[in-house]
């Protein structure tokens, strides 16, 4: 029987996801590989739904069971952190459209959904659009009305929520460059689409599209 004192001499563990424990084992052992697939329902209608999340491994050249779970933002980004990338470029698109929904997360809580998306695209319009084609075509269509900064505290909500989305976006640039290890014109190309997603499921824009509203 554990006693509540075992708790104290029991070793905190530095993945606190034990499926995260469960993969990085699995990781260690020789000429074995993972890579990741994302899922949802009906991605014509957007990027709304639960999605899922499946985990392939390779051993010795051999394809293992598939490990699929409920979508996760713990463990996708514990799986970046293990450095296992998608199984292609267009679902690592959609990997990092929700890793940044996730990241964003935030801002939007703290600052509520109309102020967020007005910093938001206000923040995505100063930036260079012609590295990022796919986020320039989504950003025509996601209107919001522009940020206030008057007075003191309007200056400070703008500067506040304005970093919080570059860090956000940052974050999400030096996983893809840094910890899986895509070139930079690659990993460009990926968060390109993957803002562009993102964009697609904050705005409703396949939806609208389909209704004929744009």
């Amino acid at each position: 029987m554990t006693r509540l004192d075992d708790f104290f001499r029991r070793p905190a563990q530095p993945l606190t996801d034990p499926r995260l424990r469960h993969w990085k084992k699995r990781l260690e052992q020789r000429d074995t590989r993972a890579t990741v697939e994302v899922s949802r329902p009906d991605l014509s209608l957007g990027l709304g739904g639960d999605a899922e999340l499946h985990v392939h491994f390779v051993k010795d050249g051999r394809e293992l069971p598939i490990e699929s779970t409920p979508w996760d933002d713990e463990l996708n980004a514990g799986l970046i952190d293990l450095e296992v990338p998608a199984v292609d470029a267009d679902q690592e698109a959609d990997r990092f459209a929700l890793g940044l929904r996730a990241a964003l997360r935030k801002p939007s809580r703290d600052f509520g959904d109309g102020y967020f998306n007005s910093v938001l695209t206000d923040f995505l319009k100063n930036v260079d659009r012609s590295e990022y084609p796919a986020m320039s075509e989504a950003l025509v269509y996601s209107s919001a009305n522009a940020p206030s900064r008057d007075g003191l505290r309007g200056s400070e909500s703008y500067r506040v929520c304005r970093e919080m989305i570059a860090d956000a976006i940052t974050g999400r640039a030096h996983e893809l460059r840094d910890r899986l290890r895509y070139p930079e014109d690659k990993a460009r190309n990926i968060l390109d689409h993957a803002l562009a997603r993102y964009l697609d499921e904050r705005f409703s824009l396949t939806s609208r599209r389909q209704l004929g509203l744009l």
